[in-house]
């Protein structure tokens, strides 16, 4: 590989991967992160699509109450018999864990249930068993923004817009 820039130009950004203080999964900066790989129960891929629709159009109102989800990706393969979870979230695990719990679970349940083998439902006491029994430490972890959580970027867009209008009035 031909180097473009000088190593310590190149290392100057790094950021510092580390496991969550609380719970499995890594950590960068404000950031954690966690990727769960399960079975897909028999039919459960054909429900999943049915209630798709309905998951996408409820996806930001749900993962607003949590307030701390940075992205979350759901992939079925291997002939719809797998799935992947994949998410991005502000701060720890287990803090995360009782958010969705308290904050989306109606939602969760109508997206896993009848889907996800084992699921036992997110209120349930082995819900955190769970999650953490499917769950596969990252081996590499890159965030544009670490110490950026989904309240500073909300925040920060309402700042703008104000900014904005502010700006459009003054013109």
């Amino acid at each position: 590989m031909t180097d473009i820039l000088p190593l310590e130009e190149r290392l100057a950004m790094a950021q510092t991967m580390t496991d969550q203080p609380d719970g499995p999964g890594k950590r960068i900066g404000k950031r954690g992160e966690l990727t769960m790989i399960g079975n897909v129960v028999p039919g459960g891929a054909e429900l999943f699509r049915k209630r798709l629709p309905q998951f996408q159009a409820e996806a930001a109102y749900w993962e607003g109450r949590v307030g701390t989800v940075q992205s979350l990706r759901i992939l079925l393969f291997d002939n719809d018999t797998r799935f992947v979870l994949s998410l991005l979230y502000d701060g720890d695990f287990k803090p995360y864990l009782v958010d969705i719990a308290t904050q989306a679970a109606p939602w969760l349940d109508a997206l896993a249930d009848g889907v996800l083998e084992g699921y036992p439902g997110i209120t349930s006491p082995k819900a955190g068993e769970w999650v953490i029994s499917l769950l596969h430490p990252t081996e590499f972890f890159y965030t544009a923004h670490p110490d950026v959580t989904v309240r500073d970027l909300t925040r920060m867009k309402k700042l703008s817009a104000a900014v904005s209008d502010l700006l459009d009035a003054a013109g």
